[in-house]
């Protein structure tokens, strides 16, 4: 009802006298604030729907109006029960009831309905008014009440163990917790954090009660990114977030959190209870970090790792796979990368496999494994078993990071064990039969072993030396391995993991060192903790042996590639009178992508090239062979340097790999004008320094990079520059090896420095200027990583 301080009615009036239409215009308004309104007409066809009906269920009004109540019709009520309301109203009389309906979403909700009907003149009703209450939250606790008095005892005694369990998860969890309750107008009480909260955070329980504490410990500008969610939350804008986020520690150190809340709201909607789960995610940033220092390393370690180090797009496609792909499952690594993992993977295996994939992008990190089948070129079925992570790549996409690695071997004892279980006698003869030596030991220190295969008699030892004591498997592991294998062991112990591999040495009888692979499974008692290790342990030596061997051939072929490549290049420069030649040339590998070159065009011309062959390796080493064999071809007798780079171009592009490019710079000096005719194909401008002036010039004429277009588009963008040599100016080609060194600080060089270094030697010779230069990017780059080839060309009139 209306009090008579409601500005919408004159104080001198009451609310039941004056206009008619005044006062349906209040009860009107009374009712769209209070209930669920909705007239229909004499046949049940909805003509009025009040906002409340439209929130409720979802629809909008005009989605509604126009239909019968079967667009809300749950299938709760049987028909005897719509039979007997509308036998009801159709009489003239009153109907009372709860009803269950469905919104547009397809959710339930409850309303406490009354339906009256509107009579016409000759009695029977015109139509028909329902006014309805939602009692959705009252229909839940009268349910969830009845199921708790059915079971009052059980449910009690579940209550409490449940209590204790949440209490004990509370105050041992993993991860950081916290709530706080909310008192119903608004204000929140002291904030409840458990021990592994206040750890990360570094403050104590109680210092943790108080928010603003908190406060102080965030990052300013990420703590009010949290109080925006906060706040969105509490308008009911969405039902949690997450965010990372940094503390400052107090003891000086910074922690990454991944911090997580949600609330809890009583039946009015008030929030009642905030929530806070905070996950320690400083290690995964700083091995993002690591990661991006050192990308050069690590693009290294793909190439020569054992296992098929992998990664897969958020889409399912290969993003790249290692050389060990080729060498274990037939496939060239072109024929994997960009192809879906569904066409390698067994289809019984492919439901586990997505899901693991999925759950580690989602997760960031998976400390399990996965063990499936991949389809080998030959059409047979390999058994792998890889971990994984999700790195975010340079689109920043997160994208999933595999390494697997054939368990075969592993994979058949495994099946073969598993066949005889039934059978202890059965059982203990496959495993005497098997290469692997089977292993039980007590999680107790030193490793006591219970059981040991008689296979174990390849290493040199009996059995009963282990079962007996005098021996323990912990005693023969390679002195240089057992602190590491024992810290695993612990590591995989205390986080739950029921199966793990390790590979390590181990020390025969006779003083000789194996290489094994332990596929370890972990038994648990009743308590959760650990009982027992169950070890299958498998010789690898001669695969070590291999992985040995093949690591120093490769390394020998990149050797004798480099001594080649680096012969290609001009160490001695031809004598032109006219002109001061030097050339810096600093590969980052073994084989280099970047060349340089001088070379006669005619008799009174030379060129100058300098380019860079996108990658590394011995892929790029080649296109710079070729690139170097063809430029010197087409170069003979030509003037013109566009004329010269578009033939290169048109040359090279139909052997030129995917994905691989070149950028180039090339200028021919004639020695009569001194007119340097040049074109730049993607390559870095070249700097001219003139003598006396204060700033260089940038040689920029454009173009694309050799390799992006057959010849058309090459041909059209290409554009030829020409500028005068004075005697004393200075021309510098160079790579962006240079220009993009970095320092610890991950700084660049940058080119402004680079100009400011030739400038300051300007009248030394050139092979002073490049020793100086050498030296001032050493001192500069000396802690950072080096992950390009470092190329430099220096031209100067005499």
């Amino acid at each position: 009802m209306f009090s008579h301080e409601d500005p919408r009615v004159p104080s001198n009036v009451s609310p039941l006298s004056g206009d008619r239409g005044e006062l349906l215009e209040w009860l009107k308004h009374a009712l769209d604030e209070h209930a669920i309104v909705a007239v229909t007409d004499d046949h049940g066809v909805i003509v009025y729907a009040n906002d409340r009906f439209c929130e409720i269920s979802g629809y909008t009004r005009e989605e509604l109006v126009g239909q019968t109540h079967r667009v809300v019709k749950s299938e709760v009520h049987p028909p005897e029960f719509f039979a007997d309301l509308w036998h009801t109203i159709t009489a003239g009389r009153v109907w009372h009831g709860t009803i269950c309906n469905r919104a547009k979403n397809g959710g339930h909700y409850w309303v406490e309905s009354t339906i009256v009907p509107l009579p016409s003149a000759d009695g029977k009703p015109r139509g028909y008014i329902a006014l309805r209450t939602d009692v959705t939250q009252l229909k839940q606790i009268e349910e969830s009440t009845a199921r708790l008095a059915a079971d009052h005892a059980g449910q009690a005694a579940q209550l409490r163990a449940a209590r204790t369990q949440l209490q004990l998860f509370f105050e041992h969890s993993p991860i950081g917790l916290s709530w706080r309750e909310v008192s119903p107008d608004g204000m929140p009480g002291a904030n409840i954090a458990n021990q592994r909260f206040c750890e990360l955070v570094g403050l104590s329980p109680e210092e943790a009660r108080d928010i603003e504490n908190l406060r102080r410990a965030s990052d300013p500008v990420e703590w009010a990114r949290q109080q925006e969610l906060t706040d969105e939350i509490y308008a009911g804008k969405r039902s949690s977030f997450t965010l990372e986020k940094r503390y400052m520690h107090r003891d000086g150190r910074i922690v990454w959190g991944n911090l997580t809340v949600v609330i809890l709201r009583d039946a009015a909607g008030r929030v009642s209870n905030h929530f806070a789960m905070l996950e320690d995610v400083t290690a995964r940033h700083a091995a993002e970090q690591e990661l991006r220092r050192s990308e050069a390393r690590w693009r290294t370690y793909l190439q020569t790792a054992s296992e098929i180090l992998y990664a897969i797009t958020p889409e399912g496609l290969f993003k790249f796979a290692t050389q060990a792909w080729t060498a274990k499952l037939g496939h060239e690594t072109e024929e994997v990368v960009g192809h879906s993992y569904t066409e390698y993977v067994h289809p019984e295996d492919l439901p586990r496999y997505t899901l693991f994939v999925n759950e580690t992008l989602e997760k960031g990190t998976n400390p399990g494994s996965i063990e499936y089948r991949v389809r080998h070129k030959e059409g047979r079925w390999i058994w792998h078993a890889s971990t994984g992570s999700a790195y975010t790549d340079r689109d920043g996409r997160r994208a999933f990071f595999g390494v697997g690695r054939d368990i075969s071997i592993r994979r058949q004892a495994q099946e073969e064990l598993k066949a005889a279980l039934a059978k202890r006698e059965e059982l203990e003869q496959i495993i005497n039969r098997s290469p692997s030596v089977v292993v039980l030991w007590k999680a107790e220190e030193n490793w006591p072993v219970e059981y040991v295969s008689q296979s174990i008699r390849q290493f040199g030892y009996q059995p009963e030396e282990f079962t007996s004591r005098r021996l323990s498997f912990r005693g023969i592991t390679h002195p240089a391995d057992r602190e590491r294998v024992g810290a695993e062991v612990e590591a995989h112990a205390a986080t739950g993991h029921r199966e793990y591999n390790q590979e390590y040495r181990i020390v025969c009888a006779d003083g000789s060192v194996r290489w094994v692979d332990d596929h370890t499974v972990v038994r648990f008692n009743a308590e959760g903790l650990v009982t027992h290790h169950e070890g299958l342990i498998t010789d690898i030596t001669a695969r070590k042996d291999a992985e040995d061997r093949e690591r120093d051939l490769r390394e020998r072929d990149l050797r004798l590639a480099g001594e080649v490549q680096h012969h290609l290049r001009p160490h001695v420069f031809p004598d032109i009178g006219e002109v001061e030649i030097e050339a810096l040339s600093q590969p980052s590998t073994h084989l280099g992508g970047d060349y340089y070159d001088v070379l006669p065009v005619d008799g009174h011309r030379w060129g100058f090239v300098i380019a860079d062959v996108a990658g590394k390796g011995p892929a790029a080493a080649l296109m710079m062979a070729a690139c170097r064999a063809t430029l010197r071809l087409c170069a003979a007798g030509e003037p013109s340097a566009s004329v010269v780079v578009k033939r290169v171009n048109r040359a090279l592009y139909a052997d030129m790999p995917r994905g691989m490019f070149i950028s180039l710079f090339y200028g021919i000096l004639d020695l009569d004008t001194n007119k340097l005719n040049y074109v730049r194909a993607g390559h870095e401008p070249a700097l001219l320094l003139r003598t006396g002036a204060v700033a260089p010039e940038l040689l920029a004429a454009g173009g694309l990079a050799l390799g992006f277009d057959e010849g058309p588009v090459f041909d059209a963008t290409l554009q030829e520059g020409e500028v005068v040599l004075h005697a004393g100016d200075l021309l510098a080609l160079y790579t962006d090896g240079i220009t993009e060194a970095t320092n610890a600080a991950g700084e660049e060089f940058g080119r402004d420095r680079f100009a400011q270094a030739l400038a300051r030697h300007e009248q030394t010779s050139l092979a002073r200027m490049v020793e100086k230069l050498d030296r001032y990017l050493r001192q500069f780059s000396a802690l950072a990583s080096r992950n390009d080839d470092r190329t430099l060309l220096l031209v100067r009139p005499r």
